[in-house]
């Protein structure tokens, strides 16, 4: 009988690291372990799906809190951006590349996200594995995604231990991650859905 992932421990002590480090670990045991690939069968069984759903939503539980790492970043259009002019801001960060489906088929919801705050204390970043030249192509002085697109940002990503794209993360005043998912579709709502609230909440603080 397949056992249950343990459950992500819940201290003060966790940081993005640690809560990422959790993760990769149970997603491993997850497929190492999971029956239906054992026999030779291409997708995952529902046991392990579910398991899957659930140290996802533990992995979110053990970030949320956390301090995001300092940024120091260029767009693909030349705005330039550090700790001083991020200071202060709501953020949204959303982590992507051009070919990963998930992440294209999200941007409708995430640029409706964007035009609801627009011209308030919201910064919607774009972190993408892509070259600046191959997005330029694309993205620059377009409508596609309307986020605030940084290329080449592999280091940037592996900073803040996720797993999976695309990712996104609700990031409050003083840095401290209020929430963060994996994949598009959270739950049976989208990503507008989740973000909207919990920035109003954010934005009502002052």
């Amino acid at each position: 009988m397949q056992k249950c992932v343990p459950l992500f421990g819940a201290t003060s002590e966790n940081t993005l690291e640690s809560c990422g480090v959790t993760l990769y670990k149970a997603k491993k045991e997850i497929y190492d372990n999971d029956l239906a690939q054992k026999s030779g069968l291409k997708s995952l069984s529902n046991f392990s799906l579910l398991n899957l759903r659930k140290v996802g939503d533990e992995w979110s539980d053990c970030v949320r809190g956390k301090t995001i790492p300092s940024l120091n970043f260029t767009t693909i259009d030349g705005k330039k951006f550090n700790e001083s002019n991020l200071r202060g801001k709501v953020l949204v960060i959303n982590f992507w590349f051009k070919s990963c489906g998930p992440c294209v088929a999200e941007m409708p919801s995430l640029n409706k996200l964007r035009n609801e705050f627009r011209g308030k204390d919201v910064l919607f970043i774009g972190f993408s594995t892509d070259a600046d030249h191959t997005l330029k192509v694309d993205y620059l002085n377009s409508s596609r995604f309307l986020f605030n697109i940084v290329p080449n940002s592999k280091n940037v990503a592996k900073e803040f231990y996720f797993d999976g794209y695309p990712t996104t993360y609700i990031v409050d005043q003083d840095g401290k991650v209020v929430k963060a998912w994996t994949g598009y579709g959270i739950g049976l709502t989208d990503p507008y859905s989740v973000a909207k609230p919990l920035i109003n909440q954010l934005l009502s603080r002052k």
